[in-house]
């Protein structure tokens, strides 16, 4: 391949010359380098390197015009100086020894050298095109073959290349395509306002993706995904626009699938009544996976969010440290479940826990399921019914206590009209006069005291069902007192109880009641201050007025009443004593219940304080009117 350039001129070396031949000259050159040549504007070989000669003979010092090819390059480089190129690519065809070689890309690069321009010719051989043109086809087929759009653009984002897959997508070709703005090639498939962030995109140099969806001609949806990045070419300073598009149709299936079966579960575990909680542990913690809306609004009192937080960060430690224990139990005695029990501190909600497990595959991971159940209203149903139970006790008792009472309190009574009915017969018939009427006195005391004990009984009953409606007036509660002073003393010298007076503003104590009903009350409560007293005892009765109320004090010197027996003398036939014929006093337990009844009919509160041998305090207090 000797002398392929013929030389019709020769030209003096310029001192530039000289320098650039001998610097690279010096550089070391590797087997397979392709061929370099450096000429000035006259088409001068400035320096070929060993390629060059190799292929194209001895051309250093020669005319590189004088090479017969196609496209000349005497006049391509005259094309280059007058439009002002510095870099071009093309295909170059060569006649050496009569034949014409293909296979070349030419490349040419002008430069200034202080002060002179000399291109720079490489050429790319046959078989190193050809090599090229494989990979090329290769890197093709690759992307083809993984069904992936490709479209390239230079800096000045016009299209450059398309893949068989981009037309496919869009149903366009490289024709439609070749120099066009690369937004050009999706207009079918983005809005304006799309359009318009893409074309910014562009200007500015900054990636874009975007996901568009069509319809198939079976009336399915597709969908794709166009992501455009920015390339550097660092070898000429220059950058390319990179457009890759993927069909997700698949991807956006399937995750509508696992969101679907997400929100299907999520909706199952919303719609149980329980609160349920799924937790996994990650290096000794406990982590949050999953919660239900009874969860968040019982146990935590608010909706948080669960990125991946310690369950310390939210929960109560008190719980925290119950469903630990729970776990670590759990673990220790491989059981499938385990129980605890929680109260929430501010609601004071009871719950009884379980906790459980499952293995999830997927990733290989335990996750731990918590449901507790609200067991608050299944407590108080129990304690009320517990309640109930001792109620029933306390009424069977009561029952039996009243059997008692009324067997001794009527029967009493009776024997005693019966007695004293015989006796007055015996009397009768003798003429004895003188004795009949003592007798006839105890007969109206043994009436007397059996149709008191009916009276309470209706009037108990009668408050008892609410039945009972009387009318309040307004009554000077010291002008009542002494109005029923002479029936109270008289009982009270009777039994050799001194009775006292201590009536304060006399004018002023009005208050607000029935005047039956207060007789009844005051006379029960009198009454038991008299029986239950002592020996030549007392009975004081105060009246007075504090902070716009006025106060009624009945306070005795008896036997007193022992504090845990105090709860309970308010009770319908309840008496300190024992019941039946072994008690001391008499009476059926109806008065003091009696009189707190009418008592709180008329507005009225009362409070009683005794103590055994020191006597009691009887409080009663009404609203001033």
């Amino acid at each position: 391949m000797q002398n392929k350039v013929k030389s019709k001129t020769t030209f003096k070396k310029s001192y530039l010359d000289l320098e650039i031949i001998n610097k690279f000259e010096a550089l070391e050159e590797f087997p397979i380098t392709k061929p370099v040549v450096l000429v000035n504007t006259n088409g001068y070989v400035l320096y070929a390197n060993g390629s060059a000669e190799q292929n194209f003979g001895d051309i250093r010092g020669k005319n590189i015009f004088n090479l017969n090819s196609e496209p000349n390059l005497e006049r391509l480089l005259k094309k280059l100086i007058e439009n002002d190129i510095n870099s071009f690519y093309t295909d170059l065809l060569v006649n050496l020894d009569d034949e014409y070689c293909t296979g070349y890309l030419l490349n040419i690069e002008r430069v200034r050298l202080k002060g002179e321009e000399i291109f720079i010719i490489n050429v790319n051989l046959p078989e190193n095109t050809k090599k090229i043109s494989q990979k090329l086809n290769s890197f093709n087929q690759a992307i083809e073959a993984v069904n992936v759009g490709i479209l390239i653009a230079d800096e000045k984002a016009n299209v450059q290349h398309v893949s068989t897959s981009f037309e496919k997508f869009f149903n366009v070709t490289i024709e439609q395509l070749f120099s066009k703005n690369l937004a050009n090639a999706f207009v079918k498939y983005l809005t304006n306002f799309e359009l318009n962030e893409l074309k910014s995109s562009i200007e500015e140099q900054k990636s874009w993706v975007k996901v568009v969806s069509e319809f198939d001609r079976d009336g399915n949806v597709n969908y794709k995904e166009i992501r455009m990045n920015i390339i550097d070419e660092y070898m000429n300073n220059t950058f390319n626009y990179i457009v890759t598009v993927n069909d997700i149709t698949e991807h956006v299936k399937q995750a509508r699938l696992i969101k679907k079966s997400e929100q299907r579960q999520k909706s199952i575990i919303n719609n149980i009544s329980d609160p349920i909680c799924i937790l996994k542990k990650e290096k000794g913690q406990l982590i949050f996976e999953s919660a239900n809306n009874k969860f968040f609004k019982e146990i935590i009192g608010k909706k948080i969010s669960l990125n991946e937080n310690s369950i310390l960060e939210f929960i109560n430690p008190v719980l925290h440290s119950i469903i630990h224990e729970a776990i670590k139990n759990l673990e220790k005695s491989n059981r499938l479940h385990t129980q605890f029990h929680y109260t929430v501190p501010i609601t004071n909600q009871r719950y009884i826990g379980k906790a459980t497990y499952t293995d999830d595959q997927y990733d290989n991971t335990r996750l731990y399921i918590i449901n507790l159940t609200d067991i608050t209203e299944q407590l108080e149903i129990e304690r009320k019914l517990r309640e109930a139970y001792k109620k029933e006790i306390s009424l069977n008792k009561l029952k039996s206590t009243f059997l008692a009472n009324m067997s001794h309190e009527i029967r009493t009574p009776l024997n005693a009209i019966v007695g004293y009915s015989d006796l007055l017969e015996d009397d009768v018939k003798e003429m004895n006069f003188e004795s009949s009427v003592k007798m006839t006195s105890y007969l109206k005391e043994g009436v007397s005291r059996l149709l008191k004990l009916v009276d309470n009984i209706v009037e108990v009953s009668l408050l008892e069902s609410g039945s009972e409606d009387f009318k309040l007036d307004k009554i000077n509660l010291n002008q009542f007192l002494l109005a029923n002073q002479k029936m109270w003393s008289n009982q009270a010298e009777l039994n050799s109880i001194k009775l006292k007076y201590n009536l304060q503003n006399y004018d002023d104590l009005i208050i607000e009641a029935n005047e039956e009903k207060l007789e009844k009350a005051l006379k029960e409560l009198i009454d038991n201050a008299i029986k239950y007293n002592q020996n030549q005892g007392k009975v004081v009765i105060n009246t007075f007025e504090v902070d716009d109320e006025i106060t009624l004090q009945i306070m005795d010197t008896g036997i007193g009443i022992e504090q845990d027996s105090l709860e309970r003398i308010f009770k319908l036939f309840e008496q300190v004593d024992d019941v039946g014929y072994t008690r001391k006093y008499e009476g059926a337990g109806l008065g003091l219940s009696l009189a707190n009844k009418l008592i709180s009919f008329m507005n009225g509160t009362m409070n009683i304080v005794s103590e055994p041998d020191q006597g009691t305090i009887i409080t009663i207090t009404f609203p001033k009117k």
